[in-house]
């Protein structure tokens, strides 16, 4: 109940202008100041949109490209508003907003071949300059190349706090709610030189390009590392948010809500600005300088040659991704393994998958369990669920079965851990081991409650088990629209048993 009430409260925020903001919380007025409001007008329908932009000096503002270029006809607008305080309308000067006389689109000034993810920043010149003492505005500090060569060059990446606006908010309908959150967990992506950060979930149809992104540094200063500049769905789930999958009474609502899982790729500031000869008169952005950052520090190669654990990771997950050829499986194998062994935290878990599923690699339960007895032992959720799996299915079956008691019941804490953490495929495996009772006591209820985490994240089995929770009265009364709603899901999704079943549910739905 209390994952899904912290799944409501997201999704309510997220209801507006999305910020793919996680652990969000309003900002006071006089943080982050230097995260502004844009309002821009779409060059073909005329209509009036925000964006973020942060201001950078007294003359310039920085935002996505995303938010001033109209993508069906690839024009940009010419002219936007920058809004400095946290209200709307967009008006004045007194109302702390102000218009700009030029935008310089990235894409007019690259002088190398950065892949197009790292390049999709835009430069906001204002008509004058701003007096950023009387507006209490302090601009933001930016990453250096150096600074940021640091960065990659380390095992794990900092965390990053995202900050942007709300456009309702919980109690206040006006746009301008700042919003803070911390993303864990992302990466610098050496072959689209863009930082990733997996598994945002948002609603269909809204937009949070240009989210400001920030790091600490070790001495406690904020540096601006970039802004949010791409989001690629990995997948879209239709679900009631009104039916409470908690709830023994649901009410039924006949327009279902979308829900998307992306993948969000972050435009790093010094990449971008070290494509713009000359734009950036600051210390560390000089041109020579910006070759040497981009041709030598941030090259996949020259990392790969030093060791680097996540570039050797991500050029064997390159090569498979490419062919999944047992030709390349040799290679595949050495570089996972020579970035597990310099450390990558992920390396032993792919490697591990492939022993397991014995496709790539040959099978080999024991050497799979021996890579990720250390990441288990952290509490690694993607490590506990690997494990749990070949204890579960050590010959590849797909039929659950009890084992002796004390397996079970380590079975169950492994998954417990992963499902924890949002991973849907450990969320149906707990709900199947509380409907059956193994490794714990059998309730249909908490593996209804399971099935449903699992069923809104877009997993077919989970759907398919919810629907016919619904359908059998299994932990809820029976509630046959809801049952063929789910079911319906996952036969969308390709499951066989939910399309046969929807042959029987039907026409008694309909009657």
């Amino acid at each position: 109940m209390k994952l899904l009430r912290s799944v409501t409260i997201l999704l309510i925020i997220l209801s507006g202008y999305v910020q793919a903001i996680v652990n969000g919380k309003a900002v006071a007025e006089n943080d982050w100041r230097s995260v502004a409001l844009i309002e821009f007008t779409d060059p073909d329908s005329g209509l009036k949109t925000t964006c973020t932009a942060i201001i950078i000096s007294a003359d310039f503002a920085i935002t996505s490209a995303s938010c001033i270029l109209h993508e069906e006809s690839s024009k940009q607008v010419s002219k936007v508003k920058v809004c400095i305080g946290q209200k709307r309308p967009f008006q004045s000067a007194a109302d702390g907003c102000f218009e700009t006389g030029e935008i310089y689109s990235h894409h007019q000034y690259i002088s190398n071949s950065i892949a197009s993810t790292a390049n999709n920043l835009a430069y906001i010149k204002f008509k004058t300059s701003l007096n950023l003492q009387q507006l209490k505005v302090k601009p933001a500090t930016l990453v250096t190349p150096d600074e940021f060569s640091n960065l990659v060059s380390q095992k794990q990446f900092p965390d990053i706090t995202w900050v942007g606006f709300d456009a309702k908010g919980l109690r206040n309908p006006v746009l301008g709610i700042k919003q803070q959150g911390t993303v864990k967990g992302a990466e610098f992506d050496f072959l689209s030189r863009s930082i990733v950060v997996d598994s945002t979930q948002v609603r269909l149809g809204n937009h949070y390009q240009g989210t400001a992104s920030f790091i600490q540094t070790s001495s406690g200063e904020w540096r601006l590392l970039g802004l949010v500049s791409e989001s690629a769905p990995d997948n879209v789930v239709v679900y009631y948010p009104e039916i409470n999958p908690c709830d023994e009474d649901p009410i039924i609502v006949r327009y279902p809500k979308p829900l998307m899982q992306v993948t969000t790729h972050l435009t790093v500031f010094p990449v971008a600005a070290c494509g713009m000869a000359l734009f950036v008169e600051s210390k560390g952005y000089e041109e020579l300088s910006c070759r040497s950052f981009l041709d030598n520090k941030l090259s996949l190669s020259n990392e790969i040659g030093n060791k680097n654990p996540i570039a050797l990771r991500q050029y064997a997950e390159s090569l498979y991704q490419n062919s999944k050829s047992v030709d390349d499986a040799g290679e595949i194998y050495k570089y996972l393994y020579l970035a597990n062994k310099a450390g990558d935290k992920k390396a032993p878990i792919i490697l591990s998958r492939f022993l397991y599923e014995g496709e790539l690699l040959t099978k080999n339960n024991d050497k799979a369990e021996k890579l990720i007895k250390v990441l288990v032992n952290e509490k690694n959720p993607a490590a506990s669920l690997l494990l749990a799996k070949l204890m579960l299915f050590p010959e590849g079956e797909t039929e659950i079965s009890a084992s002796y008691r004390e397996r079970d019941i380590q079975i169950h804490a492994l998954l417990k851990i992963a499902a924890d953490s949002g991973l849907v495929e450990a969320q149906y495996l707990v709900a199947r081991l509380y409907q059956l009772g193994i490794g714990i006591k059998q309730s249909h209820s908490k593996a209804y409650h399971w099935y449903a985490m699992a069923a809104m994240q877009g997993h077919s089995d989970g759907q398919y088990q919810l629907g016919m929770q619904w359908s059998d009265g299994r932990g809820v009364r029976a509630y046959l629209e809801v049952a063929q709603f789910w079911i319906q899901q996952a036969a969308a999704h390709g499951h066989l048993a939910a399309q046969n079943r929807l042959g029987i549910l039907k026409p008694v739905a309909n009657q």
